[in-house]
């Protein structure tokens, strides 16, 4: 399937625990090197370094809502970031909703991985899902 779905089957199968794990891990290193660009930027540009944690925490909050519902790390594991009911890719609104929660209580989010959906607690919020792309 390419990545310029418009929706996906709902019994489309959920991404293991270990992919949402792996998932996590390279978002974080994305955006680790989102703000090492930014750092460059705003020290060539002799900016506020304050536009590091902008830059850094507007990747890690609209990063599901990238094209196909699919961050950069979602694109290596091929894997996407659905509506539970619809199937239709995540939004940036959406895509907010979903990291808010994981921002502001890290593990603590991602403990709902564990469960027999696979959904952290801001899937729920955001009413998302994690799928495995064929």
């Amino acid at each position: 399937m390419s990545a310029a779905y418009s929706t996906l089957p709902p019994s489309q199968p959920l991404a293991s625990i270990g992919e949402r794990f792996t998932v996590q891990f390279i978002d974080a290193l994305a955006g680790m090197a989102v703000a090492v660009v930014t750092y460059m930027l705003v020290k060539m540009l002799r900016l506020a370094e304050e536009w590091l944690i902008v830059t850094w925490a507007a990747y890690l909050l609209f990063c599901d809502g990238l094209p196909g519902g699919r961050s950069l790390d979602k694109r290596v594991t091929h894997s996407a970031v659905v509506h539970v009911d619809t199937g239709e890719p995540c939004g940036y609104w959406r895509s907010v909703v979903r990291n808010l929660p994981l921002m502001v209580l890290g593990v603590f989010d991602a403990v709902f991985i564990v469960g027999s959906r696979r959904r952290r607690l801001g899937d729920y919020l955001a009413g998302t899902r994690v799928v495995r792309l064929p």
